[in-house]
């Protein structure tokens, strides 16, 4: 695996990534992927051909939804050529996601509220002892004629370095989803890099190829005609936890930025 020559910090080239294809239940994926790169580490072997009706391959926690992981690596993200020091790592995961016969994901408004329950699930959890920003920048992008809802979330850890999580997902029948995760140890040799980790994630999204047979594309019309003014998509609000070392509990967004709008009222 090559990296360029030049650069602050440096990453596996995009231009030697090789083309890794998925069929999942006739739904084509094509995404440029390099292999995993630390000397120690393998690549995990995933099937090219995936039944994503096979209730047995997800993952479920009892709730809403289950996950499948198809494709797991991590990339290290290097220095200077001179020094050739390992500065930080990216860790990739690309995963389909199912859901409830009652939801249809081609749905915006109902994915996005999908999302925000599962955020809250995922850290809303006695094991965490951190602070987090979910749902970051949320947006909705479009990459090659597929529709996806992007967003970062920020994990503030106490005992571990940090890390910042930048996910694409879209809709591929009425109750599965694509996950693309590119999540980055943010320490403090990459936290003023953030920005050109990001671009180069993004880069590698714009490889993504999702080739829908019509049995997809007549699931999407029909979602599509259902309610035309839900893909009217309104700006998500960042969903942020704190949690408070003496009580275990998490404050929401609104209430603490009432709080801190109330103290600077005071103060002036």
């Amino acid at each position: 695996m090559s990296y360029p020559i030049f650069g602050k910090i440096r990453f596996p080239s995009l231009k030697s990534a090789p083309q890794r294809s998925f069929n999942l239940s006739d739904i084509k994926v094509s995404i440029k992927l390099n292999s995993v790169l630390t000397k120690w580490g393998e690549q995990e072997n995933f099937p090219d051909n995936i039944n994503i009706f096979d209730q047995e391959q997800y993952q479920h926690d009892g709730n809403s939804i289950g996950y499948h992981s198809y494709f797991r690596t991590r990339w290290d993200i290097k220095g200077t050529v001179l020094r050739q020091s390992e500065k930080s790592h990216i860790y990739v995961n690309l995963a389909i996601v199912k859901g409830n016969k009652g939801q249809n994901f081609f749905i915006p408004e109902q994915l996005q509220e999908t999302i925000t329950l599962e955020n809250h699930k995922r850290f809303d959890d006695d094991s965490y002892y951190l602070n987090v920003t979910a749902l970051k920048e949320c947006k909705h992008v479009s990459i090659n004629d597929a529709n996806y809802l992007f967003y970062v979330n920020d994990i503030e850890y106490c005992a571990t370095a940090d890390s910042q999580d930048y996910v694409w997902i879209t809709p591929i029948t009425e109750n599965h989803y694509l996950q693309f995760t590119f999540g980055v140890t943010n320490n403090t040799d990459v936290r003023d890099h953030l920005e050109t980790v990001k671009d180069y994630c993004t880069s590698i999204m714009q490889t993504v190829q999702i080739d829908f047979p019509d049995w997809v594309k007549r699931e999407k019309a029909a979602a599509a005609s259902v309610s035309k003014d839900t893909h009217q998509n309104a700006a998500m609000e960042p969903l942020v936890w704190k949690r408070e070392a003496d009580t275990g509990s998490y404050l929401d967004f609104k209430r603490e930025a009432s709080e801190k709008a109330k103290q600077t009222e005071e103060q002036n």
